[in-house]
């Protein structure tokens, strides 16, 4: 197959998206500054992008659906301290107290991913029916044990997933994602921690993790679980980059492959990300999950649902002039002006 690159589309990502989407996460996302202030209105000048803060990203770990991750690992100096109420700053101090020990964490962070990330890209994106973001100011000293009773006592009490696009599927027919944090993933992280630190001298990559860890699930006779994986290796060398190399390539999930479909022809998705590195300077890790809003921006998606967005016309575009031939997204604001009958 020839190789081609979209260069219309690259330019808008390279040159409009993603230095547009780094300042926003720089200034305002982590910094004082206000998605409609003056600044903003000047070097944005983006109805998309400062009015749907989800466009705010350049490194994954400023996405919304790490919130949990940052608040457990930064405590009271997690990076979006200033966007957060009394109660959720109450937590994250209690998060400095934390004590555990790397298995621990790195069952944390699986648990964050199985369950969903907590994503809804709405007013509680990051947090939504999540039960691990409560896991620091209750078992900062505890370990493993009790967050798996937790989990089975949370899960009779409510939901405890959420964003069926974040969660895989059941591992196997009559084997539920709870079972197999309970009962399989304390032992697997484990053994995970001592083939990381200890297999070879060499870091391991986020590739390597991934297989390493759907090993097990092959061996066990369960689905694979791609895209939790692909989430956990990269928090691995987000918190942790002294066992893993940050600059390794990475799995592309379905809206970065979508994406890089519509950048390019004929390129293998690491070759591709080649390219990408050399033009953004980002590392693949970041670019991934920068290729996944880029094809949100694309379509222009506006979150509908519980109503966080209802205010937002139906007719709003980013401000960029591309004509990404995807479907448009933006939804339907609630009819405000129909009587009730």
């Amino acid at each position: 197959m020839n190789k081609w690159l979209n260069e219309e589309a690259l330019d808008v990502l390279v040159n409009y998206y993603y230095p547009k989407a780094g300042w926003l996460q720089d200034n305002v996302n982590w910094g004082p500054l206000d998605y409609e202030g003056p600044e903003a209105n000047s070097i944005i000048d983006d109805p998309l992008l400062q009015k749907i803060d989800i466009y705010d990203c350049k490194t994954r770990n400023a996405a919304g659906f790490s919130n949990v991750l940052q608040d457990l690992k930064f405590g009271s100096k997690t990076p979006k301290w200033r966007w957060q109420n009394e109660f959720r700053r109450g937590i994250n101090t209690g998060n400095d107290d934390i004590t555990w020990g790397l298995s621990t964490w790195f069952f944390v962070m699986m648990c964050h991913r199985i369950t969903g990330s907590g994503a809804s890209f709405e007013n509680d994106h990051g947090y939504r029916n999540n039960i691990i973001q409560y896991w620091g100011t209750q078992f900062a000293k505890n370990g493993i044990k009790e967050m798996c009773e937790d989990m089975i006592k949370q899960k009779e009490k409510g939901p405890i997933f959420t964003s069926i696009g974040n969660q895989p599927p059941a591992p196997k027919k009559g084997f539920s994602n709870v079972d197999f944090m309970t009962q399989e993933l304390p032992k697997l992280m484990f053994e995970f921690t001592d083939w990381l630190l200890y297999d070879s001298k060499e870091k391991k990559g986020h590739k390597e993790i991934v297989d390493y860890l759907n090993e097990h699930n092959k061996a066990a006779g369960h689905r694979k679980f791609n895209f939790q994986y692909a989430a956990f290796s990269m928090d691995c060398s987000d918190y942790f980059p002294g066992s893993v190399d940050v600059d390794s390539h990475t799995y592309l999930g379905n809206n970065a492959v979508r994406c890089m479909k519509k950048l390019s022809t004929g390129y293998k998705d690491d070759e591709f990300m080649n390219i990408l590195r050399e033009r953004t300077g980002g590392k693949p890790k970041d670019l991934e999950d920068v290729m996944c809003d880029f094809v949100r921006f694309g379509q222009n998606y506006v979150p509908r649902g519980n109503g966080t967005f209802d205010h937002i016309p139906s007719t709003i575009t980013n401000n960029s002039g591309w004509e990404s031939g995807w479907k448009q997204r933006q939804g339907t604001p609630p009819d405000t002006n129909t009587l009730p009958i």
